[in-house]
């Protein structure tokens, strides 16, 4: 079998990698190791970002590509690869109309998190995303592209420097397809145990994954063995936190999950404080806040925070229901509760081993294995500064200091550090063209999405959208690139 590209992983950033090389005339195989297409991009995302669009420019959006431009390099404190930052901006406009005109259409919505309300509008939500992701496949088969489900690639072959082939296993049937260059596009390595391990920060027991399990770095691990850098600024996709049991990884208690959402009294394993609560309203931040301490912290409630959700709502929003009511097309309510069968839901939390129980903080503490000292210390402050209804110490915003912890029996919650994925791993330049450790073009070889590094610096992006959009951008980006490449060699 004989192609210009081969496309390693079908998810958003090889989906729109390979269109776009088969629009620019190039013969393209997509490669999948699943049995369906899509990836993290259709089964998790719900839409991406754009600046200047036009959806943008119609509802009269203040926010333009020098504002993302120097957002994105002032967060990453000047240290992604500022080229790149421009390239993908400058083409995100464009790729929302042209997702449009190959079937996947979007809408400009509200931005998905409280906190960022105040922020210009930059998040374009997937209508019909299901369908509109399978009518862009039929655009890349109408157009002379194939694709082959349940195929792993496993070597890049090169002769005199030049990619020449690319080995692989379809269905157990070792096969080559001949090529004259390559697309990685297999989403990172956050499915290989392995790789985790050497990668990560914290102790992998305390990282619940939410990404993509096919992920399994292969990849980064071809690109190594051609000769290119595989280990460049890898990072997890941090992502807010979670409640779970880790023997019964389907268990999800909808009132815990609520509780873990909203600014209660949080401590460290030291039995302190270690952040503003309310950081709650912000994914990314949420998520660094709780990698930086370890993966997992706990939060506390008495029982008369109980009996009060028992029966009434709490008026504080949780930080995912403008998230999931942006899908519905709801209004928000800003209350969580009330939550009739909390006695029984904490006591199933128990039985999973994520909720303590106990008469007394000491006793708390003991079961959570902090020090008794720092936990009794910290609940009496932090009941002190309800009391005055204001956090003098980390300046969480007064409406949310009304609820104290004095009344036994007292509660803690485990939240465990929560990864959507790692990007990450291959250098590349702004064309997503790979390069070896003297920062010179391999020929052939391209990088894109979560397996690209450049746009980052050490966390997930807080703004909106853009993981996603790097994904879309960046491949199409190499796809005509990629394609150019091909046409002359």
């Amino acid at each position: 079998m004989n192609f210009d590209i081969v496309v390693v992983g079908a998810g958003a950033s090889g989906i729109s990698a390979a269109l776009t090389a088969s629009e620019c005339g190039a013969k393209v195989a997509l490669l999948e190791k699943g049995d369906k297409f899509g990836g993290a991009g259709m089964f998790g995302a719900q839409g991406l970002f754009a600046v200047e669009s036009r959806a943008q420019k119609e509802a009269g959006v203040k926010y333009s590509l020098k504002d993302a431009y120097e957002e994105i390099i002032n967060y990453t404190h000047h240290s992604s690869n500022a080229l790149m930052v421009k390239a993908i901006l400058e083409e995100s406009a464009a790729t929302i109309d042209w997702m449009a005109e190959s079937g996947l259409e979007t809408e400009l919505v509200t931005n998905t998190q409280e906190v960022h309300q105040e922020h210009p509008r930059t998040y374009h939500q997937f209508i019909d995303k299901f369908n509109g992701f399978k009518r862009v496949m039929n655009k890349f088969l109408e157009s002379g592209g194939v694709l082959m489900t349940e195929t792993s690639a496993e070597e890049i072959v090169q002769e005199q420097g030049k990619v020449t082939a690319v080995k692989a296993n379809r269905k157990g049937e070792e096969i080559t397809l001949e090529t004259k260059a390559v697309i990685l596009a297999d989403g990172g390595f956050v499915g290989n145990k392995d790789e985790i391990k050497r990668t990560l920060a914290i102790d992998p027991d305390d990282l619940y994954s939410m990404g993509e399990r096919k992920a399994t770095g292969d990849g980064l691990q071809m690109l190594k063995e051609a000769g290119g850098v595989s280990d460049y600024k890898r990072i997890f996709e941090n992502h807010a936190a979670t409640v779970y049991s880790k023997t019964d990884p389907k268990w999800h208690n909808a009132s815990l999950f609520d509780l873990t959402n909203i600014p209660l009294l949080w401590v460290n394993r030291e039995g302190k404080r270690f952040t503003n609560e309310d950081v709650v309203y912000d994914f990314a931040l949420w998520g660094d806040s709780v990698y930086q301490i370890g993966g997992y912290y706990y939060f506390l409630f008495d029982q008369a925070t109980v009996d009060y959700l028992r029966q009434q709502a709490l008026d504080w929003a949780s930080s995912f229901e403008r998230t999931f009511r942006l899908l519905d097309k709801k209004t928000m309510t800003y209350q969580v509760g009330p939550y009739p069968q909390l006695d029984q839901d904490l006591n199933e939390g128990i039985s999973q081993g994520a909720v303590f129980k106990a008469d007394n903080i000491q006793k708390l503490a003991e079961k959570i294995t902090v020090d008794p000292a720092n936990l009794t210390a910290t609940v009496n402050r932090y009941n002190e500064l309800v009391v005055e209804g204001k956090d003098m110490d980390l300046y969480k915003d007064d409406r949310f200091m009304t609820l104290s912890v004095k009344e036994g029996p007292f509660y803690a919650v485990r939240a465990n550090s929560t990864t959507l994925g790692t990007v990450g791993g291959a250098l590349v330049n702004e064309h997503f063209e790979a390069l070896n450790v003297k920062r010179q073009v391999i020929d052939g070889i391209y990088a894109v999405g979560n397996d690209a590094s450049g746009l980052y610096d050490s966390s997930y992006p807080t703004i909106e959208g853009l993981s996603n959009a790097f994904a879309w951008n960046s491949g199409r980006i190499a796809g005509r690139y990629a394609s150019a490449y091909a046409a002359m060699n």
